[in-house]
This record gives structure tokens, C-alpha cells and sequence, in this order.
């Protein structure tokens, strides 16, 4: 491959003799081309001249006196010595070159080493996809990026972190990112796949053969990426994704020792343990949240009809359908027998009876298809109470929906009660 070498000169001349003597090369006259060049030669009447942006290496000519200071990247050589041996000079610039390269690739290295260990030493998820997210736009020089890891739980991806006002949450299976771009990405060797037309820049984070996690960049029509800033970023991935698959490992052994064994939901030593933080957290930063009881209504009546295993195969899509209605950060609690609870981080009680309201609509939408000729229809009765408003400890949370709930149950069912502060009567919605 012949290289680029980059002429700043006034004179045709000095171009004419560098193609002639310099086979090997292609010389760039347009500044544009020139800039992007990392060995230039500067011609005397080229000076002064500011270093391009690229130039890792300049060869500048000098007539007589060398006169201004020598600059860091420059080999000062009078033009007449050039022009008979240029080839000469540009090797030593193209050696200089190589070996700033070489140096800032090592330098690069050791900050990636540098960042893993300090990764592996923390154990909070989002707090490593946010670093780790914003590493890769940094050395893309690009500003707005997700971060989407796999939650088994869900049997999808979800955002673990992004800056990009455009990225939501779908309950999409990868949200925003199409099929084929990521296919592409996989396929590319180097994990990375830029599509102008839809906007991103899509790279897989893999552990052998599980695709972990999928870094979207947002790529505007105007954006570029050069060829080095692909290599070290795909570089930096490859290198971390092994510390994400570390931490998704652990996160997962830890959280599988919080969920009930059937339903997969989170189970009731999680729930005392999440309430107290997130009462602790409400009151420090003065926000607020809901909690959601619902007792299935009729269960009895599957067990005694059909057995209980047909009981277990209906709390197991009971759960389903609840983690399908709600959001990523909503937490879903068996908390005993038919009883389920929801965490809601961040809601008031409007917000919550409108969950509780698609939760309902999710358990009805659909009979309960559990075996050949077995379909079961499950409705629920749901009490919500909302913190500060209901109560400021988590006794008092848990008996004030618990008691809406129960209310419901013993009335109307399949409806949404709600929590009144003073005489503490539901509300049915």
C-alpha cells in the first residue's frame, strides 16, 4: 500500500520532485488531504505554520539559517540536502511516527489496565456501565451513548445506562437497534458497525459466545469516526467485557439467591431488605414511591379442580405477566402463597393505580393456558399505598396496603384499591 505524505509548499515544483523521487508515495497538496496525513513536509515558504491536527511527524525545510525553535515531531533539514535524498527523511519521519504511535498505543494500554482493575473492583452495575459507556465516547469523541446488558429475568436487554434523551424503554427484546445492524456488527470481526442511515454506531460486548451486553453510540449525519479511534475502542471493549460478564455473573448469583424458586420473582428476604432502603433513600433525597399488594382471587378453585401443579403453572405466569406490565426498575415480590407485591421507585399514587390498572388488564387479557385442554381464567385484587402519604415506615406501608387490598377482595375483587390517609378506607378504581 503506498503512503500518504502530506506537502504544504507555495511552489508545484517541490511536489513534482517528491512523486518523481518517491515512488512509494502519494503526495497530498489539498489541505484538506494534507491534514489528515500523520508524516508532512513543510516547505520554506510554507512557514510559520501551525502543526496539522494529524501530523505525527514533520519534515521542515529551512534556506540558510534554520531560524524559528525546533518544535517537538519536527526534523529540520535545510531543502536543498531534502531534495536530493527525500526518501531519507521521510523514513526517519515515518520511524518518528511509528514510534509516537507505538508510545501512545502502550500509554493507552496501560490506562485501559489501569481502568479493568479499578472496574473489578466495584460491584455496582450501573456505576460500571456509566464508566464504561463513557470511556467509549470519549475515545470516539462522540457525546451521546447506551449501555443495554441482558437480564435473564426478563429474557431481554435493558438499559443500564445512557446520557441519550432519545433512548426509552420498549419491552422490546433490543430496543432501537435493528436486527441487521447488529448482525452486521458481529459479523464484522472487530465487533463494530457504524449506520449513518440509522443513526448509531452498534458494538456487541460478547463472553465466548453470549452476547452480554450492546453498546449503542448515536452517530448524527455530520459525525465521523477515524480508522484508529475504531481500533482502540474495540480494543477497550473486547478488554472490559470480560469485566462485565464478571460483574453480570455475580449480580446474577446474587440475585438468583433472592428469588422464589417457581415464580423467578423476587422473594420475601429481598423485599424487607429493598423496602428499608427505599424508604431510607425517600427520606434522604425527599422523594417518594408506591407499593402494590395483589392477592389472586380464586386460586383455591384451580387447585382443587385441576391440582396443585396446575396452581404452580398459574403463579409462574401470574409472575410473567406482572414483569411484562411493569418497569425495569420496579421490583416484583412473591410475598407468599398467591400474594405478590410491587416496589414502584419514584411513583405517587396515580401513577401507581395506573400500574396496578395495566397489571389487571395483563392477568385478564388472555385465559391461562396450562395443559392440553386446561385453560384457567385469574383475576386479582389489588391495595396500594404510597409513602410518605400512607405511612413513613414500612410496617405501616405494608398494613395499609395489605388492608386496601383486602378490602377489595372482600368486595368487588379484580379492582384497584387505594389507601386514604386519615381513615385509611380504600378507594376502588
Amino acid at each position: 500500500m503506498r503512503q500518504t505524505i502530506g506537502l504544504y509548499s507555495g511552489s508545484s515544483d517541490l511536489a513534482a520532485i517528491l512523486s518523481e523521487r518517491c515512488p512509494d508515495c502519494m503526495i497530498a497538496t489539498a489541505p484538506s488531504d494534507a491534514d489528515a496525513c500523520r508524516v508532512v513536509v513543510v516547505d520554506v515558504d510554507a512557514h510559520p505554520l501551525e502543526a496539522p491536527r494529524k501530523a505525527l511527524a514533520r519534515v521542515v525545510l529551512y534556506d540558510g539559517d534554520a531560524g524559528e525553535p525546533r518544535r517537538p515531531g519536527d526534523l529540520r533539514v535545510a531543502r536543498e540536502v531534502f531534495i536530493a535524498h527525500p526518501m531519507d527523511f521521510i523514513d526517519a519521519a515515518n520511524d518518528l511516527a511509528e514510534t509516537v504511535m507505538h508510545a501512545a498505543q502502550l500509554e493507552m494500554e496501560v490506562d485501559y489496565l489501569k481502568q479493568i482493575h479499578e472496574l473489578m473492583q466495584m460491584t455496582d452495575a450501573p456505576a460500571v456501565s456509566e464508566r464504561i459507556t463513557r470511556t467509549v465516547l470519549q475515545i470516539l469523541d462522540l457525546p451521546l451513548g447506551t449501555l443495554f446488558l441482558h437480564d435473564p429475568r426478563l429474557e431481554r436487554y435493558v438499559v443500564s445506562f445512557t446520557n441519550d434523551p432519545e433512548v426509552r424503554e420498549t419491552g422490546e427484546f433490543l430496543p432501537g437497534i435493528p436486527p441487521d445492524v447488529l448482525q452486521r456488527a458481529l459479523a464484522s470481526g472487530r465487533a463494530f458497525a457504524a449506520d449513518r442511515a440509522a443513526g448509531m454506531i452498534v458494538m456487541p460486548m460478547q463472553i465466548e459466545h453470549d452476547l452480554i451486553g450492546v453498546l449503542r453510540i448515536a452517530l448524527g449525519p455530520h459525525d465521523g469516526v477515524d480508522e484508529q479511534s475504531i481500533v482502540n475502542v474495540t480494543q477497550y471493549v473486547a478488554a472490559v467485557s470480560a469485566v462485565v460478564g464478571n460483574i453480570y455473573q455475580l449480580t446474577r448469583s446474587r440475585d438468583l439467591a433472592m428469588r422464589d424458586d417457581l415464580t423467578k420473582a423476587f422473594n420475601r428476604r429481598f423485599f424487607e431488605a429493598y423496602l428499608d432502603e427505599e424508604i431510607e433513600r425517600a427520606r434522604r433525597y425527599g422523594s417518594l414511591f408506591s407499593v402494590i399488594f395483589l392477592d389472586l382471587d380464586d386460586l383455591k378453585m384451580v387447585n382443587n379442580e385441576y391440582g396443585h401443579l396446575a396452581g404452580s403453572r398459574t403463579l409462574q405466569e401470574v409472575a410473567k405477566r406482572i414483569l411484562g406490565a411493569v418497569r425495569g426498575i420496579d421490583k416484583v415480590v412473591r410475598f407468599g402463597g398467591d400474594e405478590f407485591c410491587i416496589i414502584l421507585p419514584q411513583t405517587d399514587q396515580e401513577q401507581a393505580v395506573a400500574v396496578a390498572g395495566r397489571v389487571r388488564k395483563a392477568l385478564v387479557s388472555a385465559t391461562f393456558h396450562l395443559a392440553d385442554n386446561i385453560d384457567v381464567s385469574i383475576t386479582a385484587s389489588f391495595g396500594i399505598a404510597t409513602y410518605p402519604t400512607h405511612g413513613i415506615t414500612k410496617d405501616d406501608l405494608i398494613r395499609q396496603a395489605d388492608a386496601a387490598m383486602y378490602r377489595v377482595k372482600s368486595t368487588t375483587k379484580n379492582a384497584v384499591g387505594l389507601a386514604v390517609v386519615q381513615d385509611a378506607r380504600a378507594v376502588r378504581r
